[in-house]
């Protein structure tokens, strides 16, 4: 997808445009597209990565996903803050478990060259960006809904509650 969107953008634009990441049951995500990108397009950032308002966060997803999701981003960035460029106040609150993220078209191939297939995908190369390239990085947070019928589905439900618990195992 992001060899795609890449090659539909003139490379004369590259680093005027934005490419977006999210998974497809974040419905409520293009909701807020525009302030996600913002930072990148006005030329603040590199990386955006959301962050859920914590309120509908805690409201809308299932209370075993808001726990475990809220003591991986706790973790992560404290491990982030080590290195800068995930010293800035915006970059202290990366909301690392999320998923949707955009970035700067011209950094595609950080991602396209990476050969991970799950989260680390998503993680590593703007990590790697700003570690060892001094790109910027920032969050925004929004007002993101969960779908109700995945709370519904998740809540209470023993195999995704193990799900989560092998989640935070393997981060």
């Amino acid at each position: 997808a992001i060899y795609n969107a890449r090659e539909l953008i003139d490379t004369n634009h590259l680093d005027k445009t934005a490419i977006c990441f999210t998974e497809p049951e974040k419905v409520d995500i293009m909701n807020h597209m525009h302030l996600i990108v913002k930072p990148i397009l006005d030329g603040g950032t590199d990386v955006v990565v959301p962050k859920r308002c914590d309120e509908l966060f805690k409201e809308t997803y299932p209370t075993e996903q808001y726990h475990s999701e809220n003591f991986a981003n706790l973790h992560f960035n404290s491990l982030a803050q080590q290195f800068e460029g995930f010293q800035t106040e915006n970059a202290r609150k990366i909301d690392w478990l999320f998923g949707p993220f955009a970035f700067r078209t011209s950094l595609a191939d950080a991602w396209l060259n990476y050969k991970g297939n799950s989260w680390d995908a998503q993680m590593i190369p703007y990590v790697r960006a700003v570690r060892h390239e001094s790109r910027r990085i920032t969050s925004v947070t929004i007002n993101f809904r969960h779908p109700k019928q995945m709370k519904k589905q998740e809540e209470g439900d023993i195999s995704f509650s193990k799900k989560r618990l092998h989640q935070l195992n393997i981060l």
